[in-house]
This record gives structure tokens, sequence and C-alpha cells, in this order.
């Protein structure tokens, strides 16, 4: 009986048809085109966020300077190192500051 089990069981082995494996691809194919431009744009808004936030990050910085040096502005970026700023953000964009009016900019475009 044992046998007989055995060998009904090698019988039913069957391997995937092409037709499924072809259904499988299609449906990774849409799920693929649904989500790469997702991902582009969750990208390219983390970037736009991060650019903002440098800014704002480094003018702050500035009016911190200011307050702590009685009305005093720093000359260059390396009076705004280490104490107000730990590092210069270098991404997304590359960041200047104008220490005249104390507003930072960013050569990123999104």
């Amino acid at each position: 009986m044992i046998k007989k089990m055995l060998k009904s069981m090698g019988k039913n082995k069957k391997g995937f048809t092409l037709v499924e494996l072809m259904v499988v691809v299609v449906i990774i194919g849409i799920l693929t085109a649904i989500a790469v431009p997702v991902y582009n744009t969750a990208t390219k808004k983390a970037k736009t966020s991060a650019d903002a936030a440098n800014i704002r990050i480094l003018e702050a910085a500035y009016q911190n300077y200011v307050a702590d040096n009685d009305g005093t502005k720093p000359a260059n970026d390396d009076d705004l190192k280490p104490k107000y700023v730990k590092e210069w953000p270098t991404k997304p964009g590359t960041y200047t500051m104008d220490y005249s009016t104390g507003k930072a900019s960013s050569t990123y475009i999104p």
C-alpha cells in the first residue's frame, strides 16, 4: 500500500505552465509601473523638503549668531561653524549665505 501511494505521488508532480509564468510576469510589470512613479515623486518631494529645511537651519544659525553677539553680523561661514552649524550642508544643493541680509540660498532646482 505504501508503495502504491509513493508511485501515485510521483505521478502528480507538475511544474508551472508557460501561461502561469506569463501571468506572474505581467503582474510584476504592472506593480513596477505603479511603483516607479510613486518612488520618483517621493524622492523629489524629500529633496525639496531637505533643501527648504537646510535653508531654514542656516538662516536660524545666522539669527542666533547676531543675537549672541549684540547685533554683530557674521563675516563668513567660519563664524557660524561649529557653534551654530555643525557642518555646512552640501546636499541636495550647494548653499550660500548673504551675510548682509541673513538670507540663505541654494543651487538646488527641483
